[in-house]
């Protein structure tokens, strides 16, 4: 089972293909900051370049990719639209079957080989996070936690009531909340290096095949997990709405 995946739900954007044998190739790319429509603009024109190359590399086509895997959130508006709406197109055109995986899922797997509890982390802006906790027993992930968006003030008392002993902190909300963490488990909350903070396509993929081998496939009406209201909803003002008065009348 040969998998293509991209994962656009951070800054990194990145390209994996992910064969049978376990062997892997990955292509990551850092975005920069950009307003919401040229940002839209970058992913867009990045993403498939990316995908070309990797594939050209391998000397290989959608027709030799079994399956395709994309990240679908929480994280970036722009980035989950766009590798969404990517992802969607080409299992379309190639029909090829696609799967969906949670972004704190496939960051998880990146600490899954510990068999110790992991609770993963991305910073959601505005001073919250994004939150997760799973159990890896024997080399596979179990959600103890569902996805949420929490204060960073409020992290440790969630992790406490889902974690007890050691535990595995991960991601790039780890350094708003790491002293708060250490105080709370000490030596018992144990932080990775920063490669493996970083939620990648290779990730990304095995998640995928395990969910691809359960049944799991995404269906044409699979949209992201925001765990929050776009920031240009959030930001609308409360404004009065008049009622409204039947054609052809005045108030």
């Amino acid at each position: 089972m040969t998998i293509l995946a991209v994962e656009t739900a951070t800054s990194f954007q990145s390209v994996a293909v992910v064969g049978e044998d376990g062997l892997c190739a990955t292509e990551r790319v850092k975005q920069t900051r950009y307003s919401a429509t040229s940002q839209d603009r970058s992913h867009r024109w990045s993403i498939m370049p990316a995908i070309d190359r990797l594939l050209n590399a391998l000397n290989v086509t959608l027709r030799d990719i079994d399956a395709l895997a994309v990240s679908i959130g929480p994280g970036s508006f722009t980035g989950l639209r766009v590798g969404l709406a990517t992802m969607k197109g080409l299992a379309h055109g190639a029909n090829k079957p696609l799967v969906a995986v949670p972004t704190l899922q496939a960051l998880a797997f990146n600490a899954s080989g510990l068999g110790l509890p992991i609770c993963t982390l991305l910073d959601a802006k505005r001073g919250e996070l994004f939150l997760a906790v799973f159990h890896a027993p024997h080399d596979s992930l179990v959600c103890a936690m569902e996805p949420q968006r929490l204060p960073i003030e409020n992290v440790v008392d969630t992790l406490s009531l889902h974690v007890h002993g050691t535990v595995i902190v991960l991601g790039d909300g780890v350094p708003l909340c790491r002293q708060m963490l250490s105080e709370r488990f000490g030596q018992q909350a144990v932080f990775p290096s920063e490669i493996a903070c970083l939620p990648s396509a290779i990730s990304v993929a095995h998640v995928g095949k395990e969910r691809l081998a359960r049944g799991m496939l995404a269906g044409a009406d699979l949209t992201p997990i925001y765990l929050r209201p776009p920031d240009a909803t959030a930001n609308l003002p409360h404004r009065a709405v008049r009622p409204s008065t039947p054609s052809g009348t005045e108030t």
